[in-house]
């Protein structure tokens, strides 16, 4: 007999990830003032340069945690010989290419930060003897991806959670300890960050090894590698191609309109997307569900899922829509607001769509189809290049936030046409978007009285939660049924 699988098992994922998601953020508004104020601005820019570099180079990953992760959640945790296999062979192949990239880190980092970035000439030897140090933390990166994902294929998101905001915490604050009670030199902070991520990189393996145990390197499988590595090969096109994507309209905006307009367009920008951590925290939550479980039912987890986000998440957007020109005024100033929060309006019209491509996006790389996500982005790229450029050109920042909806929506059909989901959950998110449009225009209408945008923003949620109540029921928990019988199936079998 099956033993019962807790109902709120789902629930309770989402909100751990969601926590996992908010707490760094709340860590790094405490610590980023300290390191500024202990370290000085121009070291805490070479530290700032780091970590971008780190990200850049975290492609040579090629995919793997992910491959790994997907892999691993279709196969039974009773299975502990292929299990190993898979993990094996992934954290050996990540180890090889981080080798490579180590190498060329030691050379791309001394270059940049002694030669190209102006920095001034007490901290160049700070930075010489420091550069071994940054380049170890690129392989405890990689092969801490990797452990996460094991961890998160058995939905063991709690655990994933703990470990990832020890981590964080824990390689955020050791070093603002050294530069204050040791030094402020970059030759001991950097080193105290490498040394603290390797504590937190050590966990996550022992966590790792001893619920997969045995491991053993002879466990290394060829044919797992390339299997891995075709995988995880078209999830490295999307996360290389994704960020350019990304980032374009931050350049074409400083190319047409001059660097100084770039600002009134990134803070808004900034703000509008760090609000999608609920839906990547939700998609981070359904991604193992939606490898393990049959191509039926992860089609419907990831419809409904879709649709509870975008009621949910509209909330959200509608009453940013309202809130943020008075919030950019007290932010900021007045002036700011007047730049940038016709442009806000825009970017959280057209973030509302691009969050909702997490369901067709995890549902295709779930079901191993990884490629068709790559190729959307490859081939948008150009298009979306000249949509920028003229739109910007024609339309100042406004053209500019424009031509991120149009995109956005684009992305978010494509992916819903070339995904199993059924095209008739589109017409379904039509009242919400319904709700995206009425708030602009409130938005329009009652700019200058502010007890009326508070008595609009009371009937924005009382809008969600009718929509959420008539519209779909009690989809959480429908969802929650479906990934629970996919669950039995698989323990049975």
């Amino acid at each position: 007999m099956t033993t019962p699988i807790p109902r709120k098992r789902l629930r309770n994922s989402f909100a751990i990830n969601v926590a996992g998601a908010v707490i760094p953020l709340v860590v790094a508004l405490v610590t980023v003032p300290m390191y500024v104020a202990h370290i000085g601005e121009a070291r805490y820019g070479v530290m700032s340069i780091v970590w971008v570099l780190l990200g850049y180079f975290g492609f040579l990953d090629l995919g793997l945690s992910r491959a790994a992760s997907n892999s691993l959640a279709k196969i039974s945790p009773s299975e502990h010989a292929e299990r190993s296999s898979v993990l094996v062979t992934s954290i050996v192949l990540n180890l090889c290419m981080a080798v490579i990239g180590t190498v060329i880190l030691i050379f791309a980092s001394g270059y940049l930060l002694q030669s190209v970035l102006s920095v001034p000439d007490n901290i160049k030897p700070e930075i010489a003897s420091a550069i071994p140090w940054i380049a170890c933390l690129l392989p405890l990166a990689l092969v801490q991806g990797v452990g996460i994902g094991a961890i998160e294929s058995r939905e063991n998101f709690l655990t994933a959670n703990i470990l990832q905001v020890f981590g964080t915490t824990f390689g955020q604050v050791v070093p603002v300890l050294f530069a204050v009670f040791v030094s402020p030199s970059l030759s001991v902070v950097i080193p105290a960050a490498a040394l603290s991520r390797g504590f937190s990189v050590l966990l996550v393996l022992f966590v790792v090894y001893h619920t997969e145990k045995p491991l053993r390197l002879r466990d290394f499988d060829r044919q797992k590698a390339r299997s891995l590595l075709g995988y995880g090969g078209w999830i490295t096109v999307s996360s290389v191609v994704t960020p350019f994507l990304n980032t374009l309209d931050q350049v074409v905006i400083g190319r047409v309109l001059g660097v100084s307009s770039v600002t009134y367009y990134s803070v808004p920008m900034n703000l509008v997307m760090r609000s999608q951590l609920i839906t990547n925290a939700l998609a981070r939550t359904l991604f193992p569900r939606l490898s393990s479980s049959s191509r039926a039912d992860a089609t419907l987890v990831a419809e409904r899922s879709m649709i509870v986000s975008a009621i949910l998440y509209a909330g959200f957007c509608s009453t940013g829509i309202i809130f943020l020109r008075p919030f950019l005024t007290l932010w900021i100033n007045p002036g700011f607001s007047d730049m940038a929060g016709g442009l806000g309006v825009i970017l959280l019209v057209g973030a509302w769509v691009n969050a909702l491509t997490f369901a067709p996006y995890a549902l295709l790389q779930g079901q191993g189809r990884p490629d068709l996500t790559a190729k959307l982005h490859l081939a948008q790229a150009l298009p979306y290049f000249a949509l920028l450029y003229v739109l910007t050109h024609q339309f100042g920042l406004l053209g500019a936030a424009a031509a991120f909806a149009i995109r956005s929506v684009f992305d978010f059909v494509i992916l819903v046409l070339i995904s199993p989901m059924q095209r008739s959950c589109l017409a379904k998110l039509l009242p919400t978007f319904a709700l995206l449009l009425a708030s602009c225009a409130a938005e329009y209408l009652l700019r200058d009285n502010l007890a009326m945008m508070f008595v609009y923003g009371v009937f924005i949620w009382l809008a969600v939660t009718a929509l959420t109540k008539f519209q779909e029921g009690a989809l959480f928990d429908q969802i929650m049924e479906l990934g629970m019988a996919a669950l039995r199936r698989r323990t049975r079998s």
